[in-house]
């Protein structure tokens, strides 16, 4: 009695008295897109921003490590920070507001250079496409700050403004000096791989 091979016939692949497999341009397709998603990205990935030390005995140790991530210094410019977001509290583990945004607080401490004169620190929040910038206020270095955040996907950045902008400001005019990213805002949407641009699909 002849034995059972282990491996399964797939209905794609074709096999002749030899013994040999051949496969339909389906599923030669199929293969190449998996081969394409094993390949590891290139420099394109968003760097990882080292720990800021001189506050990190600020961090929170309730707030989940997913849910903490650092300021880098801009090119050319010195200091750090530490961001954190905390959600409220909700039975069902996640809370949202009635128009279906997060309900949570960005923590934000930063270590930077003593602003000189009317100069001043402005934190603001963006989305990775920077298509919406809304000011958060002025931050110290060294006090905590709190405002609330109801984005998923988000930026934090520090910029030093040579007086306190107005209220109803778009975005900042001064240096940027600090920015971070939250760790949602590090994933990618695959819809726009080149996988799916080809014109088998």
């Amino acid at each position: 009695m002849r034995a059972r091979s282990p491996w399964v016939r797939h209905p794609e692949c074709r096999w002749d008295s030899a013994g040999t497999v051949s496969i339909s341009p389906l599923a030669a397709f199929a293969a190449a897109a998996l081969a394409t998603l094993a390949v590891p990205a290139p420099a394109t990935a968003q760097p990882i921003v080292p720990p800021c030390e001189p506050v990190l005995d600020r961090a929170t140790p309730e707030v989940s490590p997913l849910a903490r991530f650092s300021l880098g210094a801009a090119p050319g410019r010195d200091g750090c920070g530490l961001a954190e977001l905390v959600g409220a509290w909700s039975p069902f583990g996640l809370a949202v507001m009635r128009s279906g945004h997060l309900h949570q607080q960005l923590r934000l401490v930063v270590d930077l250079p003593r602003a000189e004169g009317t100069e001043r620190y402005i934190a603001w929040l963006a989305t990775p496409a920077l298509d919406r910038i809304s000011m958060l206020g002025t931050v110290t270095p060294g006090e905590p700050f709190t405002a609330p955040v109801h984005w998923n996907k988000l930026i934090v950045v520090v910029s030093r403004e040579d007086a306190a902008p107005p209220a109803d400001a778009p975005r900042w005019s001064g240096p940027v000096v600090l920015i971070g990213r939250s760790r949602s805002a590090l994933l990618e949407n695959l819809m726009g791989h080149s996988i799916f641009r080809r014109p088998e699909m």
